[in-house]
């Protein structure tokens, strides 16, 4: 007889990454409560802080999310006034609006705050060699 199913579940890369997904989620969701944005919107708003004027593209790429997804997401940041869409011939270029700006802050804030909760259970060093080795995974397997 086999190793369990639950055995063979916590030694598959898929179904723990999901499980570690899900529980960084509430970490999160509570993190980024008071911000009024849910995460992946505020990273689009710290991308723009640290260069502004960035094609929708480029975000994407940074943030490792598909061109559709962001191009929705900056609509709805644009819709609170968050970004502005300007175009340069065929581009178009996202920049933050002063509102914007200041909620950044307000972003780097909760992501601080994410982070304390998180690296409070597993520790700092680990939690810093446990993103690294799953950026570096992600990286392999996209190729």
């Amino acid at each position: 007889m086999g190793q369990s199913i639950k055995t063979q579940l916590n030694h598959c890369l898929f179904f723990s990454v999901k499980k570690l997904d899900r529980v960084l989620n509430k970490y999160a969701e509570q993190a980024f409560k008071s911000v009024g944005l849910a995460p992946t919107y505020g990273f689009i708003l710290l991308v723009l802080r640290e260069k502004d004027g960035q094609a929708q593209k480029n975000i994407a790429e940074t943030l490792a999310t598909a061109p559709s997804t962001i191009a929705r997401f900056v609509e709805r940041l644009k819709y609170q006034n968050l970004v502005t869409v300007k175009s340069q011939g065929r581009l178009a270029k996202v920049y933050l609006t002063q509102t914007g700006i200041q909620k950044a802050a307000e972003v780097e804030a909760a992501w601080r705050a994410l982070h304390a909760a998180y690296e409070k259970v597993i520790g700092q060093a680990y939690s810093a060699e446990l993103a690294t080795a799953l950026s570096q995974s992600a990286e392999q397997l996209k190729n």
